[in-house]
C-alpha cells in the first residue's frame, strides 16, 4: 500500500475506530450510549469496508468543510458581538440624551444582554442535544437581527433593557455552538487556528465604520436609531445564509472526518442526555478553575465593550474622531488572537503556559491606564490598544476546554456553563465603570489588573492539574488504551488512556 493511502480494516492503527466494532456496539443493544459516531460506521460498513482514501482527499475535504463552516460562523460572530457594541457607537450620538438614560441605567444597559444569557443558556443548551441544530442555529440568528431592529423604536431605558436582555438570551447559543461544532468536526491540534478565526474581535472594527459613517448623515432621523437599523438588517439576511449552508456531508466525508477525529477520543455526538457526565462535570476541580479563569478575562470585556467610545472621547476627541479611534481595538484583538491561537496550536504540553504568560500584556495595558495622566493622549491610547489583547488568551482558552472534555451530556453542559461565565464577567465588567469616575474610569481599570492576576494563577492550576493527572494514567496513556473506548460517548475521566492538553 502506498504510503499516503488509509485503509479501513479490523485491526485498530492510530485510534481508528474499526467497523467491527461499531457493528459489535449498536448490535449490543448500545446505540443509545454510544457516540452517534459508530452509529454511522455501523449504517455504512458495508459500503466503505476494505477502501481507502489518500491523505490528499482528506486535506481536500477539510479544506472544503473549513470553506462552508468557517466563514459562515465568522459572520455570525462578527453580528453577534456587533449586535451588542452597536450601543457604544450610539452612546456618542445621543442616545443617552433622547431616552434620558442615566450614568448608572447605561451601566446596567451595557450588562443587560448577559443576564438574558444567564437565563436564556440552560434552556437553549437542552434544545441544542435535542432539536435538529440548523435550523434552531439559524431561527436565533434571525431573533438577533429583529430584536436589533426593535431598538431603534425604543423611547426609554425600559424599553432598551428589554431589547438588549432578550437579544443576548437569543445570542447565548453562539460561543457554546461554535465551540461545539469545532470540537466535533476538527482534532485539538487544528482547533485552536479556527476558533481565533471565528471568534474574533472585528465587531469594534465594523462598529466604528458604521458610526463614522454615519456621522455625516444631517437629516430628521436620529443617527443612532440608523446603527440599529443598519445592523439589524445585516443578521437578518444573515440568518437566511446559515441555512441553507450548513448541510451535512455526504456520507463517505462523514465517514472520514469521523476517522480522522478518533485519535483524541472526545467524541462528535449523542442524542441521549446522560446526568451522571452533568455530576461528573459539576465536581471536577477543572470546571471551577476554568470558569475562575473566563469569568476573570472577560470583565474587561464587557467594560470596553459598552464604555470604549466614552473613554475615548473622555479623552477631548469628537464623535467622528471617537469614531476612527475606536477601530484599531478590533484589530489588536483580532490580531492578537489569530498570532496566539498559531503559537499554541503548535503544542498541546505547553498551551496553559502560553495562555499564562499572553495575559501580561494586557496587564500592561491596564497599568499604563490606569498610571498615566489623562494629559499624555498617546500613552493612554497605546494603553488602551494593548490592553485590547485581552482577546487572545481567552480565546485560546476555548481550545484548552475543548481538546479536554470528553462525553457529549458533559461537553453541552460545561460549554453552556463556561457561557455563564463569560456573561458574568460581562455582567460585572459594566459595573466597575463609574460615571462619576468618568473619563478616567479608575474603578474599571483597576478591576481589570485584578482580573488578569486571578485569571494567570487560574489558568496556571488549570494546568497542573492537568498534568498531574496525565502522569497518573500515564501507563494507560502509553498503551493506547483509549482506543479500546472509542465512540462509545465516555468521559475523559472514565476513560483512563485519555491525554489532556496541559
Amino acid at each position: 500500500m502506498a504510503a499516503d493511502q488509509v485503509t479501513i480494516n479490523d485491526e485498530p492503527k492510530g485510534g481508528r475506530v474499526t467497523a467491527e466494532a461499531a457493528v459489535k456496539a449498536i448490535k449490543a443493544g448500545r446505540n443509545k450510549h454510544v457516540d452517534i459516531a459508530a452509529q454511522i460506521i455501523s449504517d455504512y460498513a458495508d459500503q466503505m469496508d476494505g477502501e481507502s482514501w489518500s491523505v490528499e482527499e482528506e486535506k481536500r475535504l477539510i479544506r472544503r468543510i473549513d470553506w462552508r463552516l468557517i466563514p459562515t460562523l465568522f459572520v455570525c460572530a462578527t453580528l453577534s458581538g456587533l449586535d451588542k457594541t452597536a450601543i457604544s457607537a450610539a452612546a456618542i450620538y445621543n442616545i443617552k440624551t433622547d431616552l434620558h438614560i442615566t450614568g448608572a441605567q447605561y451601566s446596567w444597559i451595557g450588562s443587560a444582554p448577559f443576564f438574558g444569557g444567564l437565563v436564556f443558556m440552560g434552556p437553549l443548551a437542552y434544545c441544542l442535544q435535542k432539536v435538529p441544530a440548523v435550523p434552531f442555529f439559524a431561527f436565533n440568528v434571525l431573533c438577533w437581527g429583529i430584536l436589533e431592529m426593535c431598538m431603534a423604536a425604543c423611547t426609554s431605558f425600559g424599553g432598551l433593557f428589554a431589547c438588549r436582555f432578550l437579544l443576548g438570551g437569543c445570542e447565548s447559543l453562539l460561543i457554546p455552538a461554535v465551540t461545539l461544532v469545532v470540537s466535533m468536526w476538527y482534532r485539538p491540534e487544528e482547533q485552536p487556528k479556527r476558533n481565533s478565526i471565528i471568534l474574533n474581535v472585528v465587531a469594534p472594527i465594523i462598529n466604528g465604520f458604521v458610526a463614522w459613517a454615519v456621522g455625516y448623515y444631517n437629516g430628521p432621523f436620529e443617527t443612532w436609531k440608523i446603527i440599529f437599523l443598519v445592523v439589524g438588517a445585516l443578521t437578518i439576511v444573515t440568518s437566511v445564509v446559515v441555512y441553507f449552508v450548513f448541510q451535512v456531508p455526504y456520507p463517505r466525508e462523514k465517514y472520514i472526518v469521523i476517522q480522522r477525529k478518533a485519535a483524541d477520543n472526545t467524541g462528535i455526538e449523542s442524542k441521549t442526555f446522560k446526568i451522571d457526565q452533568v455530576w461528573e462535570a459539576i465536581f471536577d476541580i477543572k470546571t471551577w478553575l476554568m470558569w475562575i479563569a473566563i469569568a476573570a478575562l472577560q470583565v474587561p470585556n464587557g467594560g470596553l465593550t459598552t464604555f470604549n467610545t466614552l473613554i475615548i472621547s473622555g479623552l477631548g476627541f469628537d464623535s467622528l474622531q471617537t469614531s476612527l479611534l475606536a477601530m484599531p481595538p478590533g484589530a489588536m484583538s483580532t490580531l492578537s488572537g489569530i498570532g496566539l491561537s498559531y503559537l499554541a496550536a503548535t503544542t498541546r504540553r505547553y498551551r496553559t503556559a502560553i495562555v499564562t504568560v499572553s495575559i501580561l500584556l494586557p496587564l500592561l495595558g491596564a497599568v499604563l491606564c490606569y498610571a498615566l495622566p489623562q494629559t499624555n493622549l498617546a500613552g493612554q491610547l497605546l494603553g488602551l490598544y494593548i490592553l485590547y489583547t485581552y482577546w487572545a488568551p481567552y480565546i485560546t482558552l476555548v481550545s484548552v476546554y475543548q481538546a479536554n472534555v470528553a462525553g457529549h451530556t458533559k461537553k453541552i453542559t460545561l460549554y453552556a456553563w463556561f457561557y455563564i461565565a463569560w456573561a458574568t464577567g460581562n455582567i460585572i465588567g459594566p459595573q466597575t465603570f463609574r460615571a462619576d469616575q468618568a473619563p478616567k474610569y479608575t474603578g474599571g481599570t483597576v478591576a481589570m489588573i485584578v482580573c488578569y492576576i486571578i485569571a494567570m494563577f487560574s489558568i496556571t492550576a488549570y494546568g497542573l492539574v492537568c498534568h498531574f493527572s496525565n502522569k497518573k494514567r500515564a501507563d494507560a496513556i502509553e498503551g493506547r488504551m483509549a482506543a479500546d473506548h472509542d465512540w462509545l460517548d465516555m468521559t475523559d475521566k472514565e476513560n483512563a488512556g485519555f491525554k489532556y492538553t496541559t
